[in-house]
Parts: structure tokens; C-alpha cells; sequence
């Protein structure tokens, strides 16, 4: 179970963006939740950003959207973003990633 999340920024907010993503990340392993795993991405673009989340099964969604990591993301969101993410299931098919 994974989701690809596309984020449109606001002009200037690439910075804003960048920190925003590695406080979600680093907050995710400072609780300690377990049963997904992010990764975020910038682009060419300075305005779109692409967020991978993977999930080991439904309790690990649970965790990820559940945690203080990424309640105090969202709470940043409405400053960067010119609207809300865009998020579509995605379905592995090969991978390096054990």
C-alpha cells in the first residue's frame, strides 16, 4: 500500500518546503513510528514537490497519520502550499528496497 503526493507550492517556498519535509521525517523517527516509511522529493520545479509514502499495512497508515510528526506538518501546510496535496494510490512492482 503506497501513495505518490504531489505538492504545489507557493513562489519562495522551496526552503520553507525542504525544512518542513526533514522535520516530518526526522520527527517520524524521533516517535519512533513504525510500518511506513517517506521520502520526499523536490523537482526541477521550485514550486512541485513529490512525497512517497509507504506502508507495511492499514495500522502502519494508522501510525503515519495519527503521529505528532505529521500533525505539526500539516499544521505548516496552509503557509507553503496554493493547495491542498494531490495524492493517488500507487502500486509497486519492482524495487531495490528490501
Amino acid at each position: 500500500m503506497s501513495l505518490l503526493v504531489e505538492y504545489s507550492l507557493k513562489p519562495g517556498m522551496k526552503s520553507a518546503q525542504e525544512e518542513a519535509l526533514r522535520d516530518l521525517v526526522q520527527g517520524l523517527q524521533s516517535e519512533g513510528v513504525s510500518g511506513c516509511h517517506y521520502s520526499g522529493f523536490s523537482t526541477d520545479d521550485e514550486t512541485k514537490f513529490l512525497g512517497l509514502l509507504e506502508f507495511d499495512d492499514d495500522a502502519g497508515k494508522q501510525a503515519f497519520l495519527g503521529s505528532a510528526a505529521f500533525a505539526a506538518y500539516r499544521e505548516g501546510a496552509a503557509d507553503r502550499f496554493t493547495a491542498p496535496p494531490k495524492t493517488r494510490d500507487v502500486f509497486g512492482v519492482a524495487s531495490t528496497r528490501d
